[in-house]
């Protein structure tokens, strides 16, 4: 936008000669090009198969001052990742609307295109010895002069050569698809000019949503993407605007090709954006009179002018030109590999009456004959390494702050990329935006621990820790857990980790990451255990990519033995009629609520079957319960019996079985420290011999035990003399024997 003073335009467009991408630089024409995706051009998005992209290559001629080009035409060329879309050839005016429409045949009108090896042609400006502008050249190109229609206040004329093409419904996801650069030529003061343009490198690549559960762990610019806060209205320059030229706000700045920071988009620190148009305390009379977006109690409403001399957020404020050029560019290291990251800002169209008619009126003249006040849309494209990933289509005026963003996977060894926010959309008649809260944030998944706070238990209780892993993304598959002796302080790793398997539960994928079972003592009290998270093996073991929310599962181990005084007796199952009975005797226990009968059917994952209420009366009492579920094979069965006061114990695990029972060990940590914890299951009654080895077959310790038919436990006290290493556990019952490796860790 930038209107109204001639002499004051004259003055911007020689100071934007820096910006022209074309091979022959001058005050007097300038030349740039983009494209806008056709189908995301409401909501924005990726680019994917199928999408329409509109080509634009726009050309500005003129200064306020006579001057004209001639044999005007624009050549361009699709290659085979792209099919054009016939009958798309056209002029647009730099707000996108149709100026001229042109046939693909060649030698009936100003345009064509060769099916044969895809080329187009578009001819640009009045035929050779035509009065009006009634179509264009259809050989040779034609002259533009600087006040010819699309007319930019009379001084400038800016054409938009546009077609359209269509990406191949067979080109797959993450394939890097190139688009040729282009060129106009023309003849300037008797020399042939060409204006080349580099090739578009664009990435196809699938929406994939936005996650809940983003977190900002690396801010895209200074300030954690914020611009900062101060209690003056302007901020001094960001090295992240690249291409545009810092300025204060004032009457007419920041003009095309310009850019500012303030806290305060007024050209005179006014803070009413109610006054009417045209007025001078707008930049350019028209301009909204804005705060920042940080903060802000309504996230599209953003923040109100800052009243000068108080602290206020900072935004900055783009005045797109003629070319179009990247506005945003930082490079960011530290990414972790195989991540999810949401690359996202803040926008606003900050010009409700910028635009100007194809005759050069503008918006507040009484015979303005354009459909849209605002004028240009501004159209911005996300780049990273210079490829293009994600189009926020066009931002119309609405006088609120909208958020446009995609997300991005990370390769497999990728730690950093160049991130840029590129302007489509040629200046002149609108494209005037603030931008805040510029942000690269990672998403992460949620962790529940079963327990939270506390696992609240009894000496010899079987601690069955775990954490639901939940994410919107299924790549969190790495976990580890760890463990924290000092409340928390410090932590260390267990030596237990895996892989998950996520399957999709309610639009998330989720795993659940076990520890493995083991008899709790009072050494364990007060220990905490937490889950870490991460998507590579080496990411597990970095401390800046692997996650954990900080919540763990805090151990309170008592000696329930004493509070609840549990004495159950018999507590056996037997098969009746192919179904568990199950007998047990309660001979004494205080406050006792209820017994509640869990299952398994691998000895280790237990599940809740039913409840049998606690028979009050004292004394010796005796319970039943018939499990209404057939038996086949083995199960598993014990009672969790618990008091008044949510505490609880469990019993011993006893089997049932339908077929012969298998000898069989089951170490319940491993790595294990000071004690060693297993269950074995035993066909008959019996005596077992526990023995330690070291890795050169001499004894450590042994331990003679007396089992049952069915499950049994035992527990091997090493202590702190015997070195952590790797040993060997044997446990022998009549003529087998049932070697396991063990790792003791301190």
């Amino acid at each position: 936008m930038k209107k109204h003073l001639p002499r004051l335009i004259l003055l911007h467009i020689i100071l934007l000669t820096n910006l022209v991408n074309r091979q022959h630089a001058t005050a007097q024409v300038q030349t740039g090009k983009s494209y806008i995706n056709v189908s995301k051009n409401i909501n924005g998005g990726t680019f994917e198969p199928g999408d329409t992209l509109e080509i634009r290559a726009a050309i500005a001629v003129g200064n306020f001052a006579a001057f004209s080009i001639t044999r005007v035409r624009y050549n361009d060329t699709i290659n085979a990742n792209f099919t054009y879309i016939r009958n798309t050839l056209k002029i647009l005016t730099n707000e996108g609307l149709v100026f001229r429409s042109y046939s693909d045949t060649a030698n009936d009108d100003a345009a064509m295109f060769n099916f044969t090896n895809n080329t187009l042609r578009i001819n640009l400006g009045l035929a050779s010895g035509a009065a009006t502008n009634t179509g264009n050249a259809t050989t040779g190109g034609g002259t533009i002069n600087y006040n010819d229609k699309p007319s930019f206040y009379g001084g400038v004329c800016i054409m938009v050569a546009s077609f359209r093409v269509k990406i191949n419904n067979a080109v797959p996801y993450n394939t890097l698809i190139n688009m040729p650069g282009g060129a106009f030529r023309y003849i300037q003061a008797a020399a042939n000019i060409t204006a080349g343009f580099p090739q578009s490198n664009t990435m196809v690549f699938q929406n994939l949503g936005v996650c809940p559960n983003y977190v900002g762990g690396n801010a895209v610019i200074e300030n954690n993407g914020t611009f900062g806060s101060g209690n003056t209205q302007n901020r001094t320059a960001s090295a992240i605007v690249p291409g545009y030229t810092f300025i204060n706000f004032s009457a007419n700045q920041p003009n095309d090709g310009y850019y500012g920071i303030a806290n305060n988009s007024s050209a005179t620190g006014a803070t009413n954006n109610g006054v009417a148009y045209p007025h001078a305390s707008r930049v350019f009379s028209v301009w909204d009179i804005i705060g920042d977006h940080t903060g802000a109690v309504s996230a599209t409403a953003g923040n109100p002018a800052t009243t000068p001399g108080t602290t206020g957020g900072y935004m900055a404020v783009i005045n797109a030109s003629y070319a179009t050029s990247p506005a945003i560019q930082q490079s960011v290291g530290g990414l972790c590999p195989s991540t999810y990251y949401d690359f996202s800002a803040w926008f606003r169209n900050i010009c409700p009456k910028c635009s100007c008619d194809s005759n050069g009126r503008g918006a507040l003249n009484a015979a303005f004959n354009g459909p849209y006040p605002p004028g240009v849309k501004p159209n911005l494209t996300f780049q990273l390494n210079g490829i293009d990933y994600y189009s926020t289509g066009d931002l119309p005026y609405t006088g609120l702050w909208s958020k446009k963003g995609f997300t991005y996977l990370t390769g497999p060894a990728q730690t950093s990329f160049t991130l840029s926010i590129r302007n489509n959309s040629p200046g002149g008649g609108g494209n005037d935006w603030a931008v805040d809260d510029v942000n690269l944030s990672t998403c992460v998944p949620d962790l529940i621990m079963k327990y939270t706070p506390e696992f609240k238990a009894c000496y010899g209780a079987l601690v069955d820790l775990s954490a639901v892993v939940r994410c919107y993304f299924p790549n969190y598959v790495h976990y580890k857990w760890q463990k924290s002796t000092d409340g928390g302080v410090s932590w260390f790793d267990t030596g237990v980790s895996g892989v998950g398997s996520p399957t999709p539960v309610s639009g998330q994928w989720e795993y659940t990451a076990i520890y493995p079972q083991f008899i709790a003592t009072a050494a364990d009290s007060g220990h905490r255990y937490r889950t870490v998270v991460a998507t590579t093996p080496a990411n597990l073991n970095n401390p800046n990519c692997a996650y954990s929310n900080n919540t763990s599962t805090f151990l309170n181990i008592i000696n329930c033995g004493i509070i609840l005084n549990v004495n159950l007796k018999e507590f056996k199952g037997q098969l009746v009629q192919n179904n568990s009975e199950l007998n047990w005797t309660l001979v004494s226990g205080n406050n006792i609520k209820q017994f509640d009968v869990e299952k398994s059917y691998d000895g280790t994952n237990f599940t809740h079957t039913a409840v049998v209420p606690f028979q009050p009366g004292g004394g010796t009492s005796s319970y039943t319960f018939n499990d209404p579920e057939k038996t086949a094979g083995t199960s598993f069965y014990r009672l969790k019996v618990s008091d008044h006061n949510g505490l609880f114990i469990y019993s011993s695990i006893i089997t049932v079985s339908n077929k012969r029972i298998d000898f069989e060990v089951r170490p319940l940590a491993n790595p294990f420290s000071s004690t060693l914890a297993l269950d074995y299951i035993l066909p008959a009654d019996g005596q077992v011999t526990i023995r330690i080895l070291d890795m050169f077959g001499h004894l450590v310790k042994q331990q003679p035990a007396a089992g049952k038919r069915g499950w049994n436990s035992a527990r091997i006290e090493l202590g702190k003399q015997v070195a952590a290493g790797v040993y060997i556990l044997s446990v022998s019952y009549r003529n087998s024997s049932i070697n396991k490796r063990m790792v003791k860790i301190n």
